[in-house]
């Protein structure tokens, strides 16, 4: 059993579909990917900023060359764009040095430093006080929605079953307290030898119930913006300021569909659950992204949005079965580069299980385990030719819902087959609701389409389940509509 649907859940739980193994991942949102997986960078890392021989470092350029792997077999968007390290003054300039020599150390190809006219030459819009910067081939933008999507799906064909809305309440251990068998939940009782936490902000409070209080959990809010796709061509990479004890910095990149991203700040807070935005924390988010591109429109934002980071107080991964529980393993603290490092993760921790639980649990290989799927049609990018025979073979391609990223009723129909069942998961299996109007044009047919498939009211349509619904009735009473009003 894995606990928690983000990226690094997904992840083994698709490592895990190879083996003729009975998987259940339990995740408390509505739909996938929420949390740190939901709101992100979208990053994958090139591996420079880890320290030598921590565990951080162990996985990060071994995920990113699984990314690149990984994303033509899974059908998830990719941009290998590279990023730069950008340095404004000499100090700055030695702290490249330093994470050139890091990230060579830690197996990472692509480096060097370039100067600051070199940089303008490739990056035009670049602030005329960046003196030098750090680039990174290898470094990559991907579509973080597809990727955990993707993960998660393959792993659902092979066999693994996910349960949303299913909120882990505590452990069921047998009679010597010593060993798990199982989880308690809003769902229900879920027994299980074995149970993998990757629960995200809340890892700690799961370790706790097996008994490790070894580490902390202080999440970490960041904000972001997100601008519309006429300006995304400011930068062609990923940019990031020299890193500071705060973390990485405020960065600058174009996304895999073509938005300017800019963020994140860093405000620890007690809560796990707020995600909300400020207007002291966008204006820190902006002032940072200026320094390096200046030319950044205010204007053109379209959204703002915030995540919570899983920062441990060790600072690093905590990967490993914990001693006290015999069948409880930690996949903990999982923060930048967890995104990154995720895949690596997944099949080193299922290496562990092997070793750890061998007696309990038999690692057979499936033969029938399919490494491929493909993603719902992209519509917005097939050629006119596509676009013609997608429409000639079912009329529902030739519906336009989402007018500002070209999403068919079509493909919102097979998000729906696909288990989307939410306003919020439609728009991460499709992006419809994701551009200029954010949902302004296409909301109410998306709507109406869930209630249609779904068979149900659209008064029981919600937004990102739960409560959230969107709707409380008609806006005319009956007894207006037989008078004639």
């Amino acid at each position: 059993m894995v606990v928690g649907a983000g990226i690094v859940g997904a992840s083994i739980a698709r490592e895990l579909s190879r083996y003729k193994l009975r998987v259940a991942v339990l995740e408390k949102a509505h739909d996938i990917p929420s949390g740190a997986s939901r709101a992100n960078s979208s990053m994958v890392h090139g591996g420079f900023d880890d320290k030598p021989g921590t565990v951080k470092a162990s996985f990060c350029a071994k995920g990113n060359r699984l990314y690149h792997q990984l994303h033509e077999e899974l059908d998830f968007q990719l941009d290998p764009c590279g990023s730069y390290v950008c340095a404004f003054n000499g100090d700055e300039i030695g702290h490249l040095e330093m994470l050139l020599e890091q990230g060579r150390t830690n197996g990472v190809v692509g480096l060097e430093i370039i100067t600051g006219d070199q940089l303008r030459e490739r990056e035009p819009n670049a602030s005329k006080g960046i003196v030098a910067a750090l680039w990174c081939s290898s470094a990559a933008m991907v579509n973080n929605f597809e990727a955990v999507l993707a993960f998660m799906d393959n792993a659902q064909a092979n066999g693994v079953e996910l349960f949303l809305g299913t909120q882990v309440t505590g452990l069921i251990k047998d009679p010597s307290g010593r060993s798990v068998m199982g989880v308690s939940s809003s769902g229900g009782d879920f027994m299980a030898p074995v149970v993998v936490n990757a629960a995200g902000v809340y890892s700690d409070e799961l370790s706790r119930m097996a008994g490790d209080d070894s580490f902390t959990i202080t999440p970490v809010r960041g904000e972001y913006f997100i601008f519309d796709k006429s300006v995304g061509n400011l930068v062609r990479s990923f940019f990031f300021p020299c890193p500071s004890k705060k973390g990485k910095g405020i960065t600058v990149a174009r996304t895999v569909d073509g938005n300017l991203l800019i963020g994140p700040n860093s405000v620890p807070q007690a809560s796990k659950e707020d995600t909300s935005t400020t207007g002291e924390g966008l204006m820190e988010v902006f002032e940072g992204a200026l320094k390096l591109i200046p030319s950044i429109p205010r204007n053109m934002s379209i959204t703002t949005f915030a995540g919570l980071r899983a920062n441990s107080d060790s600072g690093d991964f905590h990967i490993g079965p914990v001693e006290s529980m015999r069948g409880f393993f930690n996949v903990a603290g999982i923060k930048s580069p967890g995104l990154t490092s995720a895949p690596a993760i997944a099949v080193r921790v299922v290496e562990m299980l092997k070793d750890c639980y061998g007696d309990i649990l038999t690692f057979e290989e499936d033969p029938s385990f399919v490494p491929v799927r493909r993603h719902i049609p992209r519509f917005s990018e097939l050629p006119m030719e596509e676009r013609i025979r997608l429409a000639a073979g079912d009329p529902r391609y030739g519906q336009i819902v989402c007018r500002c990223e070209t999403v068919t009723e079509a493909q919102v129909v097979e998000a729906i087959r696909r288990g989307a069942r939410t306003v919020a998961a439609v728009k991460i299996w499709t992006r419809a609701g994701a551009g200029r109007c954010q949902g302004g044009f296409c909301g109410p047919r998306v709507v109406e389409i869930l209630a249609r498939e779904l068979g149900i009211s659209p008064e029981e349509v919600t937004r990102h389940g739960g409560h959230s619904r969107l709707l409380t009735g008609p806006t005319k009473a009956p007894w207006l509509e037989r008078e004639g009003a």
